[in-house]
């Protein structure tokens, strides 16, 4: 669990999961803090690591990734309302039975209609389960701050793994605006739309573009290679 400043509700979010049947152990990743966020955690139940300085969250994901013990990765935002033992199951299970290599649990809009937009706008939660293997399947050059959920979801469909989502009723953010004050809440909104935007420009254009013109080389490539075998034989 990646967290920075949350001490209002870090203490929410580590309850349910410590001593949850399906959870082996919770690590929370104080990233730069300034707050209690570390005692609160610690108080909790979590095993903290406290970092020096503020490294994003993706970085902070790293780092509890690489002291995790277990090949089933349980990611969680620090500023979630109203996760319980229950919500954690209905992320967690799915990937547990093989059903999905990676599960997703998104906060349920109050709109119907916001809702059926997930079918079709890009998976964007910090609450996930996924296997091992499809992080470490992550370029680490997706792996910066609010890039990383859709880096996740790209690189996982591209290796073939399964992917699922479930609407989460009852669960709910702190806004920024609402933690960090107005303006100071509004400047981090922007940097992870930019953020956002930045990696789906790299990811769905770039990468897409680059990934269409090798495989039009390829097959230019093809046709020469068959006529010299001809001819050899």
């Amino acid at each position: 669990m990646p967290a920075h400043d949350e001490a209002a509700t870090i203490a929410g979010v580590v309850t349910p999961l410590v001593g949850h049947p399906l959870v082996g152990e919770v690590i929370v990743v104080d990233d730069g803090s300034r707050d209690a966020t570390a005692a609160r955690a610690s108080e909790a139940g979590a095993r903290v690591i406290s970092l020096h300085r503020t490294r994003g969250k993706a970085a902070a994901m790293q780092w509890g990734t690489q002291l995790a013990r277990h090949e089933i990765l349980l990611f969680c935002d620090a500023d979630v309302i109203g996760l319980s033992a229950e919500k954690i199951t209905c992320i967690v299970r799915p990937v547990l039975t093989g059903e999905f290599d990676m599960h997703v649990g998104i906060r349920a809009r109050r709109m119907y209609w916001a809702n059926r937009l997930l079918h079709f706008t890009p998976v964007i939660s910090g609450e996930r389960a996924l296997r091992r293997e499809i992080w470490d399947q992550v370029p680490p050059d997706y792996k910066r701050n609010f890039q990383i959920e859709i880096a996740l979801n790209f690189f996982a469909k591209q290796n073939g793994h399964r992917m699922g989502i479930s609407i989460l009723r009852g669960v709910s953010q702190v806004i920024k605006e609402r933690k960090r004050g107005l303006l100071t809440g509004l400047w981090q909104r922007i940097l992870m739309i930019r953020d956002i935007l930045l990696v789906s420009w790299r990811i769905y254009v770039l990468l897409q573009a680059w990934t269409l013109v090798e495989r039009l080389l390829r097959r230019r490539k093809r046709p020469e290679s068959a006529q010299a075998g001809d001819v050899r034989a």
